[in-house]
């Protein structure tokens, strides 16, 4: 005879639900860690990147400060006839930092973050082109056999051939074979430079940058790099909270930093010798499971109590130009 067959009991069934609903609550929780882990350390890999990313820009300006060529600002001051011109004749005129943004007029659409420093640095920028040839008179335009700067017209350009040097804005620069350059009085005072050039001059793009720490149309604070030559602010990243600077002096002349100071206690700005950068960075959301303070600067960073990550990144640069 065929034996009758019978299910599982209540009670197996119970233990049985009960047994896949710990297995199941164990397979949730680990990928609830996992994901966790994984979101923490992708925004703190981005963090990191973003910090260091802000500080090769910025310390690469610091260092650059004040540069005018093969010469010195203390020993050629450019005949500046651009329109708009930036004060460019002494090495002092390479920084310019704003405690808590006090004194600077800011030129964008973006609020400054409260509490937070603003400097510019001015200088020649990109790796500059030697004349294809003489100038024929002080009122020529300028030829050049390649533009790797990319210069255009309206750019502010400085001429330099070690014994003088000349600051003014290109009028017009064309953009196939042979580059000429031109120097109109329709965007400077006069359209003759200090001297017809020769061969040996070189060509270097001008630009005052001032770096800000603003808020952004999505209320996120971000680093902001504003360009004197072209009147536009660029994010270079999000997540800045705070930028802070203090001063590097060199009160006893032998080329080393003695004191390090904020812009308003310098006492000579000829002393200032290099800059050290406080970066502030933070993550894009709440990914750590409990508020913590973050002390940066001397106090807490922390002050809206979320749980974002956040790294304080600090640097030194000296100032290259400043230091004979």
């Amino acid at each position: 005879m065929m034996r009758k067959q019978s299910g599982f009991s209540m009670v197996e069934l119970l233990v049985a639900m009960v047994i896949q609903f710990i297995l199941l609550a164990g397979m949730v929780y680990v990928y609830s860690s996992s994901r966790m882990m994984f979101t923490v350390n992708e925004q703190m890999s981005r963090v990191q990147e973003n910090g260091r990313y802000l500080t090769d820009v910025l310390l690469y300006d610091i260092r650059m400060a004040g540069y005018s060529g093969c010469r010195s600002l203390s020993e050629i001051i450019p005949n500046i006839i651009a329109n708009s011109p930036p004060t460019f004749a002494s090495l002092t005129d390479g920084i310019s930092v704003f405690e808590n943004g006090t004194g600077w007029t800011n030129p964008t659409a973006f609020t400054r973050v409260a509490g937070t420093d603003v400097i510019t640095l001015q200088s020649t920028q990109g790796s500059g082109v030697s004349l294809s040839g003489n100038m024929t008179a002080d009122n020529a335009n300028i030829q050049i056999s390649s533009n790797p700067d990319g210069l255009v017209a309206n750019d502010l350009i400085l001429i330099s051939d070690c014994s003088r040097a000349d600051l003014f804005r290109a009028s017009s620069v064309s953009s196939s074979g042979s580059v000429t350059i031109a120097h109109a009085n329709n965007v400077n005072t006069d359209n003759k430079l200090s001297k017809a050039y020769g061969d040996d001059a070189q060509i270097m793009s001008f630009d005052a940058h001032t770096y800000f720490i603003g808020t952004g149309a999505n209320g996120e604070p971000g680093f902001y790099q504003h360009s004197f030559n072209s009147n536009t602010a660029t994010l270079l990243a999000e997540g800045v909270e705070s930028l802070q600077l203090l001063l590097a002096e060199d009160t006893s002349d032998d080329q080393e930093p003695d004191v390090y100071v904020n812009a308003t206690a310098v006492i000579d700005w000829e002393a200032v010798i290099g800059v050290r950068v406080g970066l502030l960075m933070r993550s894009e959301s709440n990914v750590a499971t409990e508020v913590r303070a973050f002390t940066f600067n001397g106090a807490n960073a922390n002050t809206g109590n979320d749980t974002r990550v956040r790294k304080a990144f600090w640097s030194y640069a000296a100032m290259r130009n400043q230091i004979n």
